[in-house]
């Protein structure tokens, strides 16, 4: 191989180097450094706005919530809490909020004042209703109020946390009171000021000072006008209790001052100067502590249940109250004040006494004194003015009152006792004043006083009996009138008759007490001059000698002598000539049982005339007759008696809940009848015997109609609801036919009738039965104007005929172009576009029916009973707009 070969092989090739530009530092490297600057950011952003640590120490922590609760000013949030831990008193908590740094220095300052805002709500007033969500808040009220007094004053970090707003806090323009609280605990921040029942203001702050608790109220500016100097705070009373002469009498507000209270400003000079807002007014508990007051000095000797707040009252009004009381050895002594306005009764001649409770079986007297204690009552008269006075005993002034004597010679003292009253026509007029054996032993002389205002009464003529017997007796007691009780039976009682007021004089040193009042009234009789009437009887009932005839609640005679029949007897009565012009040939006598005692499911029927009935029963003489009779008959009963001329016969298929005694017949509403007997006759049917109380004719008559009562529940009303555990009455339609008659044919139901004393009765056909049921309203522009009375077939049975009851102040509007639209149930329409509605027009008709009448605007004539009407089912979209001016 040559070397030029060997050169070439070996020969190193060098080439020409390639040349590209330098790329600068890469991107990864950036990427660090810019999250570095972040986080140096963010941590001086943390650093920066890390905030000031404050503490505040409040009672309770209620309401506040670590990192939820903030820390406000006028709606500004300024900080958070942050931590709640318990004080080191165990007493309180301690509440630590971080503040944002940029207000820390208005926040951490000496003049910082915290508490927290809570929501208020009331029937008068609703305020921080966002805390019910967001919970508590704490606001600050800072004292500074401008940027030189921040940056002098001295930076703070414990704060002791207010119980309530501030006065600080208060607008400065604002009216503002300050009221010192009595014994009253009902007074709490939002309370309401009342100016005649209108609200002037509000309670806004509650503070305790030196032992007193202190208000602040805020009188809104439109009504600062109403309040100034004169102006007196005085709480609303939602219960007041007062014990009167009468008893208890318990007073209930409203119900809104029941829950809310209240304060009621009383402004007597409206020209009065400004209330200053430091200068305190007092908040009076009642308007009574208003009222001037006069102090006296009331002594007592023998009494008992005399106490602090004892009322003193005059003719039933409280006058006045004792306000002190202390015992000196044996005499009770006791300060007491009486209203101003009453101090005319302060004389040297009033006399106070102690009222006690009574307790009998007349009822009990002076129910208040069992509740609270006795009272104080007083017995004026005109004199000079005294304050000082010694209570007397009651009965000591009844014998002050008292200056007519009177002595009675009695057999023996039965149950009179010095509790013992006088009665004259059950009205008290004296009472027993001592007792005593006559000097021989023989007989008890018993001494009367009488009051001098009764001193007229007291003559020789008068009679003297004792009532203790009245149980016994029981003459002339009836229940119908008031009478004294039963009080006479318990402590004795001693009666007057003085029929002879106006004449002779008391001559006489004493008089007999008859033991009964039956001793007097055969000497009445024995003295009396009269006539005898001759009067027939059956032998269903007794009939004795003695037995007193009464007139209209007056004795005008009695029974002299019997003749017994076994058919019919006879019996003379003897009457009284001063009432010989009421016996006529239309009398009637009847006897009034003993008690006249009926029960059943129904009910109970008790009556009873008199006490002289409980022993004997009397006979009573009636004149209501207009038929004369030629003998002069005594009935058994009062309804034998009207059923021989006022008696009714009404037969009936059946008559299921009507009993006798207890069925009325009724008559728009009015009892004026009942049923007297009800049996079967040959037909089986029922017949009914009915008596009239009043107005027989009217009744008797061709054409009145009487149907069975029975009881009607439904959606619209509740009818006879009583027959469905009382009896089953019968209601009457009147006619006016004047055919007289006394036999009817009852009707199981009310019947229908084109004319009755509610209404109008219009006929509406429908071809097919409707969901309209009876007593389904009928509507006009939505005013029910009548109802469906009846729905029957018509008589060849093609139609449903509905009875509608038209009311008689809308008859005119049904015309004879009117429609009766049915609108029971709902409608439904349904719609691929529109979708589906249900309609219905109430939601009466929807559950029980009922009509719809519509009249056009060319309405007709009025229509008749006889006008026939055909139902429409679909009510016209229209019908509203419809409305004619119908004359």
């Amino acid at each position: 191989m040559s070397n030029e070969i060997i050169e070439q092989e070996f020969k190193q090739e060098v080439y020409e180097p390639k040349i590209e530009d330098k790329k600068p530092i890469s991107f990864i490297w950036v990427l660090p450094l810019i999250i570095l600057a972040i986080l140096g950011w963010i941590a001086y952003e943390s650093y920066m706005k890390k905030g000031t640590n404050i503490t505040l120490v409040f009672k309770s922590a209620e309401g506040l919530k670590e990192g939820v609760t903030p820390l406000e000013y006028k709606g500004l949030q300024l900080g958070k809490v942050t931590k709640i831990s318990i004080h080191e008193d165990l007493k309180s908590v301690k509440v630590n909020v971080l503040v944002d740094n940029e207000v820390a220095k208005y926040v951490a300052n000496e003049s910082s004042q915290f508490w927290i805002k809570k929501p208020t709500i009331s029937l008068t007033k609703i305020s921080g209703l966002n805390t019910l969500i967001s919970g508590y808040k704490i606001e600050l009220s800072p004292v500074f109020k401008t940027q030189k007094e921040f940056e002098e004053g001295k930076e703070k970090y414990y704060f002791d946390g207010l119980d309530t707003q501030p006065n600080d806090e208060f607008e400065n323009d604002g009216y503002y009171v300050s009221l010192i609280a009595n014994d009253k605990d009902n007074v709490e921040v939002g309370t309401p000021i009342f100016y005649n029942n209108f609200q002037i203001g509000e309670i806004i702050a509650k503070e305790f000072i030196f032992e007193k608790v202190y208000f602040t109220a805020y009188i809104y500016d439109k009504f600062n006008y109403l309040v100034n100097k004169s102006s007196k705070f005085v709480m609303n009373e939602a219960l007041k209790v007062s014990y009167g002469a009468s008893g208890l009498n318990i007073e209930v507000g409203s119900l809104y001052s029941a829950l809310v209270g209240g304060i009621t400003v009383l402004t007597p000079d409206k020209e009065a100067a400004k209330i200053i807002k430091d200068e305190p007014y007092l908040l009076y508990g009642k308007k009574d502590d208003l009222k001037k007051k006069e102090i006296i000095s009331l002594n007592f000797l023998d009494v008992n249940g005399i106490e602090e707040n004892t009322p003193i009252i005059f003719k039933g009004i409280e006058i006045g109250k004792i306000i002190d009381v202390k015992l000196n050895k044996d005499v009770l002594i006791s300060k007491a004040f009486v209203y101003e306005e009453y101090k005319y009764l302060l004389t040297n001649k009033t006399k106070f006494f102690v009222e006690e409770p009574t307790i009998s079986f007349d009822g009990v007297k002076n129910l208040g004194n069992i509740v609270k204690g006795n009272f104080i009552s007083l017995e004026y008269k005109k004199g000079d003015f005294s304050n000082t006075f010694t209570a007397i005993k009651k009965k000591d002034l009844n014998k002050i009152n008292s200056t007519i004597k009177v002595e009675l010679l009695s057999e023996n003292l039965n149950s009179i006792s010095e509790k013992s009253k006088v009665y004259y026509k059950n009205i008290e007029i004296g009472f027993v004043d001592s007792y005593a054996l006559t000097k021989d032993l023989k007989n008890v002389k018993i001494t009367l006083l009488i009051d001098d205002k009764y001193k007229d009464l007291i003559n020789d003529n008068n009679l003297f009996y004792d009532m203790s017997s009245k149980l016994v007796e029981m003459k002339n007691l009836n229940l119908n009138i008031n009478y004294s009780g039963i009080e006479p039976l318990l402590n004795g009682a001693i009666g007057l008759i003085a029929d002879k007021i106006d004449e002779g004089k008391l001559t006489k040193n004493e008089f007999k007490l008859y033991s009964s009042y039956k001793e007097i009234e055969k000497l009445k009789r024995f003295n009396n001059n009269g006539f005898t009437i001759e009067a027939d009887f059956d032998n269903s009932f007794e009939i004795k000698p003695d037995m007193a005839i009464v007139y209209k609640n007056q004795e005008i005679g009695f029974v002299k002598n019997i003749r017994f029949d076994d058919k019919k007897s006879k019996v003379t009565l003897f009457v009284y000539t001063a009432y010989k012009k009421y016996i006529t040939d239309k009398s009637r006598f009847y006897k009034k049982g003993i008690v006249d005692f009926k029960a059943s499911l129904s009910g109970v029927l008790f009556e009873v005339d008199n006490f002289t009935s409980l022993i004997e029963g009397s006979i009573h003489l009636n004149n209501d007759s207009n038929t004369a009779f030629e003998k002069t008959q005594i009935y058994a009963t009062e309804d034998n008696m009207k059923n021989s001329t006022n008696s009714l016969t009404i037969i009936f298929d059946n008559v299921e809940g009507v009993q006798e005694n207890f069925s009325q017949l009724t008559y728009k509403g009015v009892n004026v009848g009942k049923v007297t007997n009800v049996s079967l006759n040959e037909k089986q049917q029922v017949v009914v015997k009915a008596l009239i109380y009043d107005d027989f004719t009217s009744f008797a008559k061709e054409g009145t109609i009487f149907y069975l009562k029975k009881p009607r529940i439904s959606l619209q009303e509740i009818a006879n609801a009583g027959s469905t555990v009382m009896a089953v009455n019968i209601g009457v339609i009147k006619s006016d036919n004047t055919k007289y008659q006394i036999k009817f044919e009852g009707l199981e139901n009310q019947p229908s009738v084109e004319k009755s004393y509610f209404g109008t009765v219009f006929k509406v056909e429908d071809p097919t039965a409707s969901s309209v049921n009876v007593d389904s309203p009928v509507y006009y522009k939505n005013v029910q104007i009548g109802k469906v009375s009846k729905i029957d077939l018509s008589d060849d049975g093609s139609k449903v005929v509905v009875d509608c009851l038209i009311y008689d102040k809308y008859v005119k509007l049904i015309r004879k172009n009117s429609e009766f639209y049915d609108i029971s149930g709902f409608e439904m329409k349904f719609s691929i576009f529109s979708g589906s509605s249900v309609e219905s027009n109430t939601f009466t008709s929807l559950l029980k029916g009922g009509l719809v009448v519509v009249t056009p605007y060319e309405y007709g004539e009025i229509a008749n009973p006889k006008d026939k009407f055909s139902l429409v089912k679909t009510l016209r979209e229209d019908w509203k707009s419809i409305s004619p001016s119908i004359k």
